[in-house]
């Protein structure tokens, strides 16, 4: 099954551009397009929540294809990038980064994909300093703040929001807004992903290692 993933509802290319320029890929590349997804989620919605995404990869089997435009298709956050990357890889799907000509697939070096996902967190990081003198979206400073790099160690080490707020002694709630606000899992992710470079051991670590976190399959 080959399907072309296009990404509604945002703000960088529409439906349409996406599926031209996919449409284009394939006849370049000789690919039978079979069937044409659109994920009409916003792009702030959670990797999570998104239905038609988790639905696709739930249907798709070993040697599927699916085509996208860009990366930011799947998700513009490191940390989601990251699980979508772990889902591909354990189902031995294929995805073709139109875009970037990129073939992503089993056989794809770790340093790639390490690569992508540290330039993606370089682009964030870009978008976040453009947007510091702004009023809006601007962050103020918290009581978390002193606390922020032994929380993103422990959400490395896999504690609950409620075990952190237990060591710190601080309300869990607070601290939930805290970490969602400062996107502190993803960047606990990247981070330990940023030092797993060596291409023998496993790319992304997770609590269940035959259970991929973004389907009910079993590997």
């Amino acid at each position: 099954m080959v399907i072309a993933f296009l990404r509604g509802k945002n703000k960088l290319l529409s439906t349409l551009a996406q599926q031209d320029f996919i449409i284009n890929y394939a006849q370049e590349h000789n690919i039978a397009i079979q069937m044409t997804e659109i994920d009409n989620d916003l792009l702030s919605q959670i990797l999570e929540k998104r239905k038609t995404l988790l639905d696709l990869l739930n249907t798709l089997q070993a040697g599927d294809t699916i085509l996208v435009y860009d990366l930011w298709v799947f998700s513009q956050k490191v940390g989601e990038l990251a699980k979508v990357f772990d889902c591909i890889l354990r189902h031995e799907i294929i995805v073709h980064v139109c875009e970037r000509e990129l073939i992503i697939n089993s056989d794809i070096p770790s340093g790639v994909l390490i690569n992508l996902l540290s330039e993606q967190r370089e682009k964030n990081l870009i978008e976040k300093k453009s947007s510091m003198g702004r009023p809006k979206g601007s962050f103020s400073k918290s009581k978390f703040d002193k606390y922020k790099s032994q929380i993103v160690t422990m959400i490395q080490e896999n504690l609950s929001v409620s075990e952190i707020a237990k060591r710190l002694e601080v309300s869990r709630s607070s601290l939930k807004d805290y970490i969602n606000s400062r996107s502190l899992k993803d960047i606990a992710l990247s981070k330990s992903i940023e030092h797993k470079t060596d291409e023998t051991t496993q790319l992304f670590v997770l609590p269940d290692p035959n259970e991929c976190p973004l389907t009910n399959k079993k590997i």
